[in-house]
């Protein structure tokens, strides 16, 4: 895994092919350098996703473990290496997949003694995924490695997705900015109440905007040669 346009065809694969509970309504995908302070930039970003309740929460730790498991123990943590971590959203299930860039060990739940912490650098970690989680599992191809994990949004008190002129209106456009520029997510931050865009690669690589257009005008302007929306009108 290079960054996310090069490994995005893959984690689709991989996706459409795992066990799912519904057609996926909101889908956000992030790359990452593979270095452990990371780990924290993958909870903000999150906690901007998703609105604060007892589901995000769970949201959280688990990416938070996958995330260090996938620097901990893949090639991603080595020097140059990346991650990325992807959340799919619908009103059922939450799903976190991280995606690195592979190990020669498979991930797996290693059983603790009772004198042994809970969680380390030895793979206890995944206990608290296998724990945590409704369903979890792992994918694999050559130098390329996702491990993924469902928690339920509405049975746990999750509310609903919100953004301005409607999250159906949001996604749809979401879904033509990633046409338009490939590599490129955004966002509507639920806390920092914001539109946001993430540049894989890039040293300061997140551009932050009061509105959707203003947001786009910026891509254009970065990207000139792109044409993302003609005469669409964005709200």
């Amino acid at each position: 895994m290079t960054a996310p346009a090069s490994c995005d065809t893959g984690l689709r694969k991989f996706i459409i092919t795992s066990p799912k509970p519904t057609r996926p309504t909101a889908w956000w995908t992030r790359d990452f350098r593979g270095t452990r302070d990371q780990v924290v930039e993958v909870r903000h970003w999150i906690e901007d996703l998703l609105p604060d309740c007892g589901p995000r929460a769970d949201v959280l730790l688990l990416a938070s473990e996958l995330s260090t498991n996938a620097v901990v123990h893949s090639r991603s943590g080595e020097p140059g290496g990346r991650f990325s971590v992807d959340v799919e959203w619908t009103p059922a299930l939450v799903r976190v997949i991280v995606g690195d860039q592979g190990s020669d060990k498979a991930p797996a739940v290693v059983a603790r003694s009772d004198d042994a912490p809970p969680l380390g650098e030895s793979g206890r970690g995944l206990l608290l995924v296998d724990e945590l989680a409704n369903a979890w599992g792992t994918a694999s191809r050559l130098k390329h490695r996702w491990v993924w994990a469902d928690i339920p949004w509405q049975a746990r008190g999750g509310t609903s997705l919100e953004a301005p002129c409607g999250m159906d209106a949001a996604i749809a456009d979401i879904t033509v900015v990633r046409k338009a520029f490939p590599g490129i997510s955004i966002w509507w931050g639920h806390l920092t109440k914001a539109w946001w865009a993430a540049i894989p690669g890039a040293a300061n690589g997140l551009i932050r905007s009061t509105t959707r257009d203003s947001l786009i005008q910026t891509l254009a302007n970065s990207y000139p040669t792109a044409t993302p929306f003609g005469s669409r009108h964005m709200c």
